[in-house]
């Protein structure tokens, strides 16, 4: 089975890799029948810190082992075909494991795929499990929406056999799901603060891999704020910000809980990255707080509305550390126009520090902040601007559902159009451009002045940057520009070797860009 690799923060396919039989297994444990031959003291006595850690893992054991549940999800497949029917198109690829898998773990025999004849007009069904973990003990359990999505049916089973069919409310986005089932007094697990989890600190995973119920393992957090893109399409989903561990987890492991020593839930287990599809020791786990913050809004509106303040931030490099001045916070790398960060002052190449009164660690942990934070609210923003710090008021908007992106239509050169070597774009001034360039250019009405981008060069430093035919530049290395002439000015004193900045507008939005001077 062959692979390929993607590089990090790509998007990445959707795959559930081989899975293994399910059949019972017995294994006979070797014991002496003569009592007189029981050795009343070990034949090893471990130092007491061994002793200590065991003890530690056996009493997260016992408290998470009741709240942690089983999730068999069924859909009845849209075909009447009396030949066998592969279990394909249940939310998860069948073919070869690629490197980010998510962890629902299909039921059947070996290869993952199970194969049934049925009579004229049966209407098969596909069946995938995963994991989930009670969350109130009046019947909320917390599990991924990919576990559940599509199914007619969702069974939960508990640790103590009982079985119950539930309700289900999703997220898409997200990737988190509740299940609500009609039982009372439930050992509901403790949600933890994820703000406060650290890399190096003991991560303990539940779950059912490969269908294998009532399963522990650990290891540690490896990483915090990881950002990916997993699927293609309409079922891609984009986790702004995930933990990563090195406990062991698989395909079936979806939904359980990601636990601290404390026995207390920091994460929900999502998704591995490994060229097998099992477990290499990277995994990944939606935080805590974002799952709280989810299960909440579903169980009070039954829907999710997020925070939104119209801005696009980065985490801050050690090149951005140094032209800015700030160890800590997030870049301002766009600002959309009249969204409530337009409103508020909020510019780009502001590196927000604080947000609601909480540090802003990076951009990932802003993300967050924002995203929990009900719409309509009002809360203050500390922002490093030219060397000083200043707080601004702004007003939290709705997220609104992200549009399609058209494709650039190309542009041919205008004879006034000048070459910029060191950058490997063609500039010109707005006011010299004929009417039928600045439709292509999708130029506003209003933009009389500036140094536009008529060209980009394929794998120039621009291009490179993200700098399109269209794009509008305000700000050089710093220093306004006002028309193409300035802009050439300041791109002949950019040193090769190094990297600058530029502040461009496009469509709407003020935007950042990181280019890297030829």
């Amino acid at each position: 089975m062959s692979t390929s690799r993607f590089k990090r923060n790509a998007t990445r396919a959707v795959a559930v890799p081989v899975a293994f039989g399910l059949g019972a297994v017995t294994v006979l444990g070797v014991r002496g029948t003569n009592a007189g031959s029981q050795q009343h003291t070990p034949p090893v006595q471990p130092p007491a810190q061994a002793l200590s850690m065991q003890n530690a893992f056996e009493q997260v054991a016992v408290k998470l082992r009741p709240s942690v549940v089983f999730i068999r999800s069924r859909q009845t497949l849209k075909t009447t075909s009396s030949r066998g029917i592969p279990m394909q198109g249940f939310g998860d690829d069948q073919g070869d494991a690629l490197p980010f898998p998510f962890l629902r773990s299909p039921q059947g025999g070996q290869g993952g795929r199970q194969f049934r004849i049925q009579p004229p007009g049966y209407m098969p069904r596909a069946e995938a499990s995963g994991s989930g973990v009670i969350i109130r003990s009046d019947g909320y359990i917390l599990t991924n929406d990919h576990v559940v999505a599509g199914a007619d049916k969702v069974t939960v089973k508990l640790q103590d056999g009982r079985e119950y069919v539930g309700k289900v409310m999703r997220d898409f986005r997200s990737d988190l799901a509740l299940i609500k089932i009609d039982a009372k007094d439930l050992p509901a697990a403790e949600m933890a603060d994820s703000d406060k989890v650290n890399v190096g600190q003991w991560a303990i995973a539940f779950g059912a891999p490969f269908g294998l119920s009532d399963t522990m393992t650990h290891g540690v957090i490896s990483s915090m704020h990881r950002q990916e893109a997993i699927g293609s399409g309409s079922d891609e989903r984009y986790y702004a910000s995930l933990l990563q561990t090195d406990a062991s987890i698989n395909p079936g492991n979806s939904g359980g809980p990601l636990v601290d020593v404390y026995g207390r839930v920091i994460g929900i287990n999502v998704a591995i990255e490994s060229p097998s599809g099992t477990s290499a020791g990277i995994g990944f786990a939606i935080p805590s707080n974002t799952a709280r913050y989810i299960a909440d809004s579903l169980i009070s509106k039954g829907t999710v509305t997020r925070g939104y303040l119209g801005l696009s931030p980065a985490a801050l490099t050690y090149q951005y550390q140094q032209r800015y001045g700030v160890k800590e916070g997030a870049l301002v790398t766009s600002v959309q126009d009249g969204t409530p960060a337009a409103k508020a002052g909020l510019q780009v190449e502001d590196v927000i520090v604080k947000y609601d009164g909480k540090e802003v660690k990076d951009d990932a942990s802003l993300r967050d902040m924002i995203a929990r934070t009900a719409p309509g609210a009002r809360v203050s923003v500390d922002v490093r601007r030219g060397g000083s710090e200043r707080t601004l008021q702004v007003t939290v908007g709705t997220n609104p559902d992200s549009g399609v992106a058209k494709a650039d239509a190309p542009v041919q050169p205008q004879p006034q159009a000048e070459s910029r070597g060191k950058l490997g774009v063609q500039i010109a001034d707005a006011d010299k451009l004929d009417s039928d360039t600045r439709q292509q250019l999708n130029l506003k009405d209003e933009l009389k002045s500036g140094a536009v981008i008529v060209t980009v060069q394929p794998g120039s430093p621009a291009a490179e940057a993200g700098i399109r035919p269209g794009d509008v530049v305000t700000r050089l290395n710093g220093k306004t520009v006002s028309g193409s002439d300035q802009l050439k000015q300041i791109v002949a004193t950019l040193p090769a070797g190094g990297s600058t900045t530029a502040v461009i507008r496009r469509n709407g939005q003020t935007i950042l860009a990181q280019i890297a001077v030829e």
